[in-house]
């Protein structure tokens, strides 16, 4: 497992948090392990945690119409996921497996829910941090995507994408 000074030093989710602030963080932590294999999070499911990697490796899967799995990402030490649900509380989007053996660190949403109220800086901290995660991420997949239709050639389907990306930004209510 990984130190608390090499997750502050070393996971994004942690930038600018203090050791005081990781404290008590930890203090409403649990960590937990996982062999290769297993399924951590199961797509349609819903928990409030958000994850953190501390060793081993994790892939992404999102259910295909045809019932199979198709592998999103590959996630490594320092890493996050369950993000999405952890905030705004809705199934997951996405299964998530361990490819190898697996430490976490988990934050259950109603203790961290608890310390926002309460003005927790390291909390304050984090959301903010998850925040420029997500935010990556997007941009990440707003590329691959662009891309993706641009090589299908189909001025129909530039067209759907250029419309679709207008309401994203512009007309959908969150």
């Amino acid at each position: 497992m990984l130190s608390t000074d090499q997750l502050i030093n070393d996971c994004v989710l942690f930038q600018s948090v203090t050791p005081d602030e990781m404290e008590e963080l930890f203090y409403y932590s649990e960590r937990e392990e996982f062999s290769e294999g297993t399924r951590i999070l199961d797509e349609g499911n819903s928990t409030r945690y958000l994850w953190i990697i501390q060793s081993g490796s994790c892939e992404v899967r999102k259910k295909l119409s045809n019932g199979s799995e198709k592998a999103l990402a590959q996630l490594n030490p320092y890493a996050i996921f369950g993000e999405m649900s952890f905030f705004k509380p809705a199934p997951h989007s996405a299964s998530v497996v361990a490819l190898t053996d697996v430490g976490t660190v988990r934050i259950p949403g109603r203790e961290f829910d608890q310390m926002l109220k309460k003005g927790a800086k390291g909390a304050q901290k984090v959301v903010f941090n998850t925040v420029r995660i997500m935010s990556d991420r997007l941009r990440m997949m707003d590329t691959w995507t662009a891309e993706m239709v641009e090589s299908c050639g189909s001025h129909t389907k530039n067209a759907e994408w250029h419309d679709f990306r207008s309401k994203l930004y512009s007309d959908w209510q969150f």
